[in-house]
């Protein structure tokens, strides 16, 4: 069967606005494609790194935002083609940030009209594309010339020319007219909030522990890159403090102490990278641009502050941690929305090792908790493996038990971060602890016998007694020996 395959028109919807989990997500799209264009410059002995710089300015009177960098630029004969193509880019998967030929289609939703500039090294002309974003809209309304395809869409609201540039001057310059006020786009504020999470930006000299990060993530393999990005005139850095508030009632003041790296594998090649940061653990980082391990590839976020959340056992110690895990392996594929990644067998044995990681973490954190906040006698119970360690049931039974009824959620809410956890885990270890000692009946065969209910431990108690009463010890011993084995 022969059959001329038609795009419909409202794929530009979801290849828009349908794409990306929020309308800042613009500007990632469009700093990704400059930080590629970097790399290449870089590669080609066009530029050197401290030279490169992404210029982000918003006019929120003019409802106007223009975003350039001085990578690559396009040459003029491939402008058009790369541009206007869509899902057809050229870059490699491996090296790449962007490599699948939709972002530059991020900001057709929020604006009155998307213009593109660029220019390449050695030629003195610019290629200037322009989106009539207006007239999309028109097109796309419901019941509007319905067989309308991509193509012809593209045809009608796009306008593409050369003009005189100086030689030698050599851009790539994104601007948005008209920008949707809703979006939050022209929020210099709230642009600037998204930038310092997702963006690849450098630490600040402010931050002491941002080269000890460096350097230890270089000699374990890696070297995080990273770039200069300015907003209305404003070097952007890391958000990462050496000094910071934890613990959501007592807002504790905390300092980072030390700074650890570790590097996961599959096989004998290198997965991911974690940079994370020995605190006080007093609690919930208070910081939410701080807050939580960050996934990120080509030092762009993936996800967001509580992507790894789903890796401890306890959601929320996650929010407790300060640190970055970049991931290296090609085979491991961020997603087209990058809110995750695809699920390969790279990417599965990544998440297993990073749980395996994430429970030691917990149980670092539960101990210094438990350390700081439980009294004498409940670090007592707490740490005691054997029921030996407690004399007498009694000595537990009334007021422990009276306590654990009276301990919930609503007495919880009162306390610090690392008291909760405390006395949570405390309660949990006292009932275990109780219920251990209802177990126990004078013969040890009976005891150690784990298959066996509190129940039926108590009435072979009783048989055994009766046993005993009747028989002398020898054989008495004998029957009680035989009867547990048979459970």
């Amino acid at each position: 069967m022969r059959h001329e395959l038609i795009i419909g028109k409202y794929t530009l919807e979801s290849l828009t606005n349908g794409m990306y989990a929020s309308p800042l997500d613009m500007y990632r799209e469009y700093i990704q494609n400059a930080v590629d264009s970097f790399d290449e410059a870089v590669e080609a002995g066009l530029e050197v790194p401290e030279r490169l710089v992404i210029s982000i300015d918003i006019d929120a009177s003019t409802r106007k935002v223009i975003i350039q960098d001085n990578g690559c630029g396009i040459r003029a004969t491939a402008a058009v083609g790369t541009l206007l193509d869509i899902g057809n880019s050229h870059k490699s998967r491996a090296t790449s940030r962007g490599f699948r030929g939709i972002g530059r289609l991020a900001g057709l939703s929020y604006c009155d009209k998307l213009t593109f500039r660029t220019s390449y090294e050695g030629e003195d002309i610019v290629t200037v594309i322009e989106f009539d974003t207006l007239l999309l809209k028109e097109l796309l309304l419901p019941g509007k010339q319905e067989s309308v395809s991509v193509k012809d869409v593209i045809e009608k609201i796009v306008n593409a020319r050369t003009e005189k540039e100086l030689p030698n001057r050599r851009f790539f310059e994104v601007e948005l007219e008209g920008v949707w006020d809703e979006a939050g786009l022209i929020d210099p504020e709230q642009v600037k909030d998204y930038l310092i999470q997702h963006a690849p930006l450098q630490f600040s000299n402010e931050f002491k522990w941002g080269r000890t990060i460096t350097e230890k993530m270089r000699m374990n393999g890696y070297s995080i890159p990273q770039y200069k990005i300015n907003l209305n005139g404003e070097i952007l850095y890391k958000p990462y403090q050496d000094m910071f508030a934890s613990d959501r009632v007592k807002k504790n003041l905390d300092i980072i102490r030390d700074v650890k790296v570790e590097t996961f594998y599959r096989k004998e090649k290198a997965s991911a990278v974690l940079w994370y940061a020995e605190t006080s653990f007093y609690g919930t980082v208070i910081d939410t641009s701080m807050k939580g391990l960050r996934i990120r590839q080509g030092n762009i976020l993936v996800g967001d502050k509580t992507t790894c959340n789903t890796l401890f056992r306890e959601e929320r110690f996650n929010g407790w941690m300060i640190g970055e895990l970049h991931v290296i392996d090609p085979d491991i594929i961020v997603n087209s929305r990058r809110d995750g990644f695809e699920k390969n067998s790279a990417y599965i044995d990544l998440l297993s090792n990073l749980k395996d990681w994430a429970f030691e973490i917990s149980r670092n954190i539960r101990h210094v908790s438990y350390e700081r906040s439980l009294s004498l006698p409940k670090k007592a119970v707490a740490e005691a493996e054997k029921i030996d360690d407690i004399d007498d049931e009694n000595d537990l039974c009334y007021e422990d038990l009276v306590y654990a009824e009276a301990y919930g959620e609503s007495s919880a809410l009162d306390k610090d971060e690392s008291s909760e956890i405390a006395e949570a885990d405390y309660i949990s270890k006292l009932e275990l602890l109780l219920n251990q000692k209802k177990a126990q009946t004078k013969y040890a065969a009976l005891n150690i016998n784990s298959r066996l209910t509190i129940e039926q431990r108590k009435v072979l108690e009783r048989v055994f007694d009766l046993i005993t009463q009747e028989y002398d010890h020898d054989m008495a011993e004998s029957f009680v020996n035989v009867i547990s084995k048979k459970f």
